[in-house]
């Protein structure tokens, strides 16, 4: 069965109607993305399709956490959060601030640019391994002119030994 495995590519495990968000889109709209698909994580496409970036839940708690001193004078209240990218949980501060200026702050500002991107032919084996070596939970699948094809998360992975 592991050979069988081994022998898959990204193309046969990624996921292809993938939900994106724009760069110009706020982080309130991501977050809405997020939710309603429930999803961590959103490539980030730009107007011709050609996917520039990564925002992930984490992205936008860290971001609400470093602007979070603005909101501490009216809440000096914290919550634990799961960080699934680290995989510990963290003291975040509960604040207002996401909920007044999440509308105001774009993806472009908050995104990760770096992406971690291979091709459809990929091998299996060779994606898992980029995910370990960067502890990352998502790739994106894109051509050779970063058009977006597909998705694969960590899920993906438990669904294909569930399925082996």
């Amino acid at each position: 069965m592991a050979d069988q495995t081994r022998c898959k590519t990204a193309a046969d495990i990624m996921q292809r109607d993938v939900i994106v968000v724009y760069a110009r889109d706020t982080l309130q709209d991501a977050m809405s993305l997020m939710t309603e698909n429930h999803v961590t994580g959103l490539p980030v496409v730009n107007s011709a399709g050609k996917c520039i970036g990564v925002i992930t839940a984490t992205d936008i708690l860290n971001f609400e956490q470093e602007h979070a001193e603005y909101a501490s004078e009216v809440n000096d209240d914290m919550a634990l959060h799961y960080d699934a990218d680290s995989g510990k949980w963290e003291h975040v501060r509960v604040s207002s601030f996401a909920l007044e200026q999440f509308g105001e702050v774009t993806v472009e500002e908050v995104m990760a640019r770096e992406l971690f991107s291979v091709r459809e032919d990929t091998s299996v084996k060779e994606v898992a391994d980029e995910m370990l070596r960067e502890k990352i939970h998502r790739v994106i699948v894109t051509s050779n002119e970063c058009r977006l094809l597909g998705i694969i998360t960590s899920l993906d992975f438990v669904s294909l030994y569930a399925d082996v």
